[in-house]
């Protein structure tokens, strides 16, 4: 509304061929994949998503916006790698939505190190992340749908486990998990007054129960009686659900 306010040639209707429509919003979407603005400070309260436009080089100063392909497509494997490592081929792959070609130019220009996985496959790491990690001892974790660690991996068994099925809605997007020393055990949701529940989807030990009703305990609080709504539902929330009497 203020874009269509402040540039009044935006505030019309185009019809393009095949009856296509050019409105504002179609401007601000061609404007982005041009990498002249992009979404900035967000305006609304939490939750709610209601972002400025803001032009790139403001929001990113002299970051570098304008890269060859091959350029951009290494950096992102190597974000990725930074982040997920080890991952085996397929897994970039399909997390960058490119070819294997490309994958694999990006990976020997980052000098990636090849590991063996726990399931014979073959993984790649950064060569600067090829030390062994220290264990971490146990932890728990509740994270939200749509959380990069459930989408981060094509190849998932390793901490779904036999529980794919019931924590991804009907177009594949991640609900809320349970996580307990690394594998997903459950989801959660909240009443209609907001507290959170954990729905486990296999048992755990006692340990691990008590730090998972602390962790939903710690969330309610922060939350504060926000609830947190959603359209990607699993099929273990909305089961979660029935069993609060909520609505996921």
């Amino acid at each position: 509304v203020e874009i269509r306010q402040a540039v009044p040639m935006t505030d019309v209707k185009v019809e393009g061929s095949a009856g296509e429509i050019w409105s504002a919003p179609r401007v601000l979407t061609h404007l982005g994949a041009t990498a002249d603005i992009m979404r900035g400070t967000n305006t609304a309260r939490f939750p709610v998503s209601r972002p400025l436009w803001t032009l790139t080089r403001h929001w990113l100063d002299d970051a570098p916006v304008d890269l060859e392909s091959a350029d951009g497509y290494r950096e992102i494997v190597r974000r990725w790698l930074y982040t997920f490592g080890p991952g085996t081929e397929d897994d970039i792959v399909w997390w960058l939505g490119s070819t294997k070609t490309v994958v694999r130019a990006a990976l020997a220009e980052l000098d990636a190190v090849a590991v063996s996985l726990d399931g014979g496959d073959t993984g790649w790491l950064l060569p600067d992340d090829v030390a062994t990690v220290p264990d971490p001892g146990p932890w728990v974790a509740l994270l939200p749908v749509l959380d990069p660690t459930i989408m981060g991996w094509k190849n998932r068994d390793f901490y779904l486990g036999p529980h794919r099925n019931q924590l991804f809605d009907t177009r594949g997007n991640a609900g809320t998990t349970a996580w307990v020393d690394g594998r997903v055990v459950g989801c959660w949701i909240q009443d209609e007054t907001g507290v959170v529940h954990v729905r486990l989807l296999e048992t755990v030990s006692a340990s691990a129960r008590r730090s998972l009703d602390a962790e939903a305990a710690r969330l309610t609080e922060w939350l504060g009686g926000v609830r947190i709504g959603t359209g990607y539902v699993s099929q273990a929330m909305k089961q979660a659900a029935e069993i609060a009497g909520a609505t996921p």
